[in-house]
């Protein structure tokens, strides 16, 4: 673990490993944080009632800082004009209170954006025993606390950061084949991390030492074909994206498996790449699949309530979407990673 003062030494540095912070001087910024649309999309469309409403997006740094008037804040061995941060595949969003952590394998980092204080920070590597670290592909983030955990799919562990970006620690290297999706559980704290190399989910505690594992690769209930994403409900159940499978699997937290929902097809419900997964506060799950590019709900009971979104690279449209989140107040953050952003939407109503 990298001493507290050798992470001082690394941050007045500022190396190459940072990319710069941006911020909006003393003022606290002011205004919306998304363009408002004269007539945003919505699902489904008129006359029927809106279920599905369109907020808005953001792709970097310029987006928070549109409504600043301040100066900015470099670090500090950065010199001469802005250069302000951007998306360039986004795949896994996290929410927590203001924060939004990003994943982002194009850039192999994570982004970091305040989105009150209208911050944004791209972290990227952090210094070890004197060595220059570096990220090379992070599929996974999520937030606990002060701390983040992200998956690194070739490095085949996961670092931890606070969430200022400073290096606290990282485990894995020897249970982790293809650490992928992320999701942290409460009452016990727990993290469950998907492989996808091994086909499996590979239980953790906060600090990194393996509590359990389910599943192995196959095709039958429980079984695992190179799966990708997870939730909780903050219940007893865990939604894990089967992708090569075609289907969507619900387990109990110790492992349990209770049910499928989906299959390979081109109707309604059914999937060609699920990929994200999330609940709602109401236990509805939502699932990204990122060759129908679009976003399917569905019931506690596993049947299809409304899908929104389609191909294409305008407000509402999606290319090669991957992970999304949802915030407490129901509102959905999308990673559209081939269109370099974030899609926002609300949920403006109940389903019958």
């Amino acid at each position: 673990m990298c001493s507290p003062a050798g992470n001082r030494r690394f941050f007045a540095l500022a190396s190459s490993l940072f990319a710069p912070i941006l911020a909006g001087g003393c003022a606290r910024p002011s205004g919306p944080l998304f363009t408002q649309l004269a007539k945003p999309p919505v699902w489904p469309a008129p006359p029927e009632t809106a279920r599905i409403r369109y907020v808005g997006m953001l792709t970097g740094s310029e987006d928070l800082n549109a409504a600043q008037s301040g100066g900015e804040v470099l670090a500090a061995a950065l010199r001469g004009p802005r250069q302000p941060l951007a998306f360039s595949a986004p795949h896994t969003p996290a929410r927590s209170g203001s924060l939004l952590a990003v994943a982002d394998p194009g850039n192999a980092g994570v982004h970091l954006l305040d989105l009150v204080a209208r911050t944004h920070l791209l972290v990227t590597g952090w210094q070890e025993a004197g060595v220059d670290e570096r990220l090379s592909v992070p599929i996974g983030v999520c937030l606990v606390g002060t701390r983040m955990y992200v998956t690194d799919a070739q490095r085949h562990e996961v670092v931890v950061f606070d969430v200022h970006g400073a290096f606290q620690r990282r485990f894995g290297a020897d249970a982790l084949l293809r650490p992928v999706g992320i999701v942290h559980t409460t009452a016990p704290d727990r993290l469950f991390v998907v492989d996808g190399g091994a086909h499996c989910v590979v239980v953790f505690d906060l600090d990194g030492n393996e509590v359990r594992r389910f599943g192995h690769s196959g095709s039958a209930l429980g079984e695992f074909r190179y799966p990708t994403h997870i939730a909780w409900d903050g219940g007893e159940r865990i939604a894990v994206a089967d992708s090569a499978n075609f289907r969507v699997q619900l387990f109990k937290r110790d492992g349990t498996s209770l049910s499928s929902i989906g299959k390979k097809g081109d109707a309604a419900g059914d999937f060609a790449l699920p990929k994200g997964v999330a609940f709602d506060r109401t236990g509805r799950l939502y699932v990204v699949d990122a060759q129908f590019e679009n976003v399917q709900v569905f019931d506690r009971k596993g049947r299809l309530l409304i899908a929104f979104g389609q191909e294409g690279g305008d407000p509402g449209e999606f290319a090669l979407p991957a992970g999304l989140a949802i915030d407490p107040e129901n509102r959905i953050w999308v990673a559209d990673s081939a269109n370099h952003r974030i899609q926002v939407f609300d949920y403006v109503g109940n389903v019958p």
